[in-house]
């Protein structure tokens, strides 16, 4: 196992200096045509790592400037967030309250869904109010 990825990364780096040698002596030969065609790489994306890999990234970081503003702003950003907001002990204690006022409510309105459909069943079943021969009308919400 390990014996053959040696072996093949040495052929492949092999190779590599071997292409680089006659590209150096000779740079007005022509490109050979590909033996194969990489199969790994479909001829039109279908999932969106798929789009992510075959975007013309290198194209756009150099002509079209929009990309840099946008790809800049978000660094600048996020150093904002993360570092230079939550400078003051008050702020990260707000921050760790405010997390877990998140949690908490997150808790309490499942725990309210949750009674809700409960009472539902318990007032289905057991309902004192309900007279004689009255037509079940709890079902409506």
């Amino acid at each position: 196992m390990v014996v053959s990825k040696v072996f093949d990364t040495l052929k492949y780096t092999g190779e590599t200096l071997k292409g680089a040698a006659i590209c150096l002596a000779s740079p007005n030969a022509p490109v050979e045509k590909s033996k194969i065609i990489a199969s790994h790489m479909p001829a039109r994306p279908f999932t969106p790592a798929e789009w992510f890999r075959m975007w013309s990234w290198r194209h756009c970081w150099q002509y079209v400037p929009m990309f840099r503003f946008f790809v800049f702003s978000g660094m600048i950003s996020y150093g904002i967030i993360k570092y230079v907001l939550p400078i003051k002990p008050n702020h990260i204690i707000q921050k760790h309250q405010m997390q877990e006022n998140v949690h908490h409510h997150e808790v309490e309105k499942w725990y309210g869904y949750r009674q809700q459909v409960q009472d539902a069943l318990y007032f289905k079943k057991y309902n004192p109010l309900r007279k004689e021969g009255e037509v079940d009308v709890s079902g409506h919400h």
